[in-house]
């Protein structure tokens, strides 16, 4: 996949899913680094950078077509507001969590970043499943941009099973759906996704 940098997000070139995963990939380290500096100390054990980066990418999405370039640092500016912004949605979550005295999350930073890795594998098949911290960290981010780019059902149905480990029936009952959608959903969310993560060539040798 061609590299797509600040001059071609200035230009408007981003033209596509593919491209527009490329860019955030590019920024994604420096993103997370940030993070880890900006969550507290106390707040670690229940606010994660992969937590408030999926919901960075989210919004990247659904907000790329109205972005409008103007000078070459304008696409990493308004990266940065979106980022600062769902820093501060997780802080007021938080907040807003520990007054009423329930549970921040479900599971802890480090057992989401296993769910990520998880559906990568799943997504990998007979792939083996990168070792080194910096390659967990680049699947993880290349698993969390590519599902981005699905249709929300697939999109939603992968998240509540693979990253939420909910059960299918009860992904069913959430989406108002069949098991057997469900089903069809998750299986065929895979595939697509294995698709949207093949343009970056690293992670997969050309098996079919």
């Amino acid at each position: 996949m061609p590299r797509v940098g600040k001059d071609s997000i200035q230009h408007g070139q981003i033209v596509n899913d593919s491209d527009l995963q490329a860019v955030l990939m590019e920024r994604a380290e420096c993103l997370h680094a940030y993070l880890q500096r900006k969550i507290p100390a106390d707040l670690r054990r229940v606010i994660a950078p992969e937590d408030i980066l999926q919901d960075v990418w989210v919004a990247v999405f659904r907000g790329i077509s109205s972005f409008k370039p103007d000078t070459p640092d304008a696409f990493d500016r308004w990266l940065m507001r979106i980022t600062e912004r769902k820093l501060l949605d997780a802080f007021r979550h938080t907040r807003r969590l520990k007054r009423g005295g329930g549970h921040q999350f479900e599971h802890e930073p480090q057992h989401r970043s296993t769910s990520y890795l998880g559906l990568f594998a799943s997504v990998a098949a007979n792939q083996s499943t990168p070792s080194s911290d910096e390659a967990v960290r680049e699947a993880v981010y290349a698993t969390q941009i590519a599902l981005c780019t699905l249709p929300d059902d697939y999109q939603r149905a992968i998240t509540m099973h693979y990253i939420e480990e909910r059960p299918h029936a009860e992904v069913a009952k959430a989406m108002q759906k069949t098991r057997p959608s469900i089903n069809s959903l998750l299986y065929r969310g895979l595939r697509m996704l294995r698709q949207r993560l093949e343009p970056a060539g690293k992670f997969f040798s050309n098996d079919g």
